[in-house]
């Protein structure tokens, strides 16, 4: 496989990561910052948007080291999903610890 390819790829992913973090961070601002007057939330979302996208890379980049590059697109994937998923409940979770509800 040459060099310009892998580039793609990577793009691609880092492409797909961005965008899907794009779109939660404004789901999870709308949800915990917005929602009932949680001001004490806007840096939880920023932290959380920020630990989601950074472990969807990481695991992506040892996909990358480890299998290959379609192997970290598809555990990119899957670790988008589930990152997102983890950030709102530990979000949801940490909104009551600030008194929503």
């Amino acid at each position: 496989m040459s060099r310009q390819p892998k580039r793609v790829i990577a793009l691609g992913i880092l492409i797909s990561v961005l965008l899907v973090g794009a779109f939660m961070y404004l789901v999870t601002t709308f949800l915990f910052d917005f929602s009932g007057g949680q001001y004490r939330m806007g840096p939880v979302v920023v932290y959380g948007a920020l630990a989601a996208m950074g472990a969807t890379l990481v695991v992506a980049a040892i996909a990358w080291r480890i299998r290959s590059p379609a192997a970290a697109a598809a555990w990119a994937t899957i670790a988008t999903a589930v990152a997102w998923v983890l950030a709102i409940f530990v979000e949801w979770r940490i909104s009551y610890v600030l008194g929503a509800g």
